[in-house]
């Protein structure tokens, strides 16, 4: 059956008053962006386009799990690993075929059925194999799961892993900002009240305050970016605001109308995506075309971020054009594949002839 693309919707939309004109806030083009895409040719194995893991899910919240890894495969990911706790694995299990579900995370209820060095072993062997891991979504806030998670940040710093925290897991990062204090290939996802949770436990914004003044978006998202060391951290709202603390890209691309939730979570899926084939990008794994546009290594975190909020946007866009006030996230997630070829299919054929 022949896909149905629709093409023409890659609408700018508009830029926040607080954005415009403050920073130079810029957005990549296209052609940089489709440079951290691999090509697909004959050559490939199994897991070089990209092995990921999402860790999250606990026995409330199984869909958000799903939501990343799910996401992540659509996009083009190899494989993805979600790593939950143990009455969210069956759950997780059933929904999807292609996802390795890995029962680690430790309740409080059942941490005594494996010993916590166990399931920290266990972990880290697994992120081992992946090229970018995810923390956050569908965690929930019990003590032993979040303790897990800290040990698994931890791993994942010391194997040099892109990471993406989301959800909970920033939670985790505003009681303890050296979790991942100057590891600049992470990258923080908050909506507007994480953010604000983020900011204050940061001190940013506390003089702008005190003065009666509120201090500009895209301020303050430098300001924390630039406390947590230069982390990547991506403000979403009604524009998306992506900083390093240094550069600024805000992207304003249209998106629909419902807010329901799980939205976040396939952002993530696609921004492992992209992180993950940013590594391989920095490894050289293919030929940037042409050279002008290549990406330096350090920015790969704000280009992949960039790109996965362009395609969560778009793809927001597109199911609210079929499904109106009906949009769930199972319908985003649907088109999360059309978005990419709307964005990308073209461009990635006038690129690469003989791959695309």
């Amino acid at each position: 059956m022949q896909r149905a693309f629709r093409r023409g919707y890659t609408t700018v939309g508009f830029i926040a008053p607080m954005i415009a004109g403050r920073t130079g806030s810029q957005q990549p083009r296209l052609q940089t962006l489709a440079q951290l895409i691999p090509p697909l040719t004959h050559d490939l194995h199994k897991g070089d386009c990209g092995r990921v893991a999402t860790i999250g899910g606990c026995e409330e919240y199984t869909g958000a799990p799903y939501f990343v890894a799910s996401a992540a495969l659509r996009l083009g990911s190899d494989i993805a690993h979600v790593v939950c706790e143990r009455d969210a694995a069956g759950a997780i299990k059933g929904y999807s075929p292609d996802i390795i579900v890995n029962p680690y995370l430790r309740s409080t209820r059942n941490r005594d059925d494996l010993p916590a060095d166990e399931a920290a072993g266990r972990i880290a062997a697994l992120l081992g194999k992946m090229h970018a891991v995810a923390a956050g979504s569908g965690l929930g806030t019990d003590a032993s799961i979040l303790q897990d998670v800290r040990r698994a940040i931890g791993a994942a710093r010391d194997r040099a892993l892109a990471i993406v925290l989301d959800a909970d897991a920033l939670a985790l990062v505003a009681d303890t900002p050296d979790i991942i204090r100057g590891y600049r290939n992470a990258v923080l996802t908050p909506n507007a009240p994480e953010f604000a949770r983020l900011a204050k436990a940061l001190g940013v914004g506390a003089a702008a305050e005190a003065g009666g003044k509120e201090l500009p978006m895209d301020e303050a998202a430098k300001q924390v970016a630039q406390r947590l060391g230069g982390v990547t951290v991506v403000c979403k709202g009604k524009a998306d605001v992506i900083t390093n603390g240094d550069r600024v890209f805000v992207c304003s691309e249209a998106g629909g109308l419902r807010r329901c939730g799980g939205q976040g979570d396939i952002l993530t899926g696609a921004l492992l995506a992209f992180l993950a084939w940013g590594e391989r990008y920095k490894r050289r794994a293919w030929t940037v075309r042409p050279a002008s546009d290549a990406i330096e290594d350090a920015l790969v975190p704000m280009h992949a971020a960039f790109a996965a909020c362009m395609l969560t946007r778009h793809a927001s866009f597109l199911a609210y054009e079929e499904c109106s006030r009906a949009v769930m996230s199972t319908s985003v997630l649907e088109q999360i594949d059309i978005a990419f070829d709307n964005k990308f299919e073209d461009l990635l054929k006038a690129l690469r002839p003989s791959t695309a």
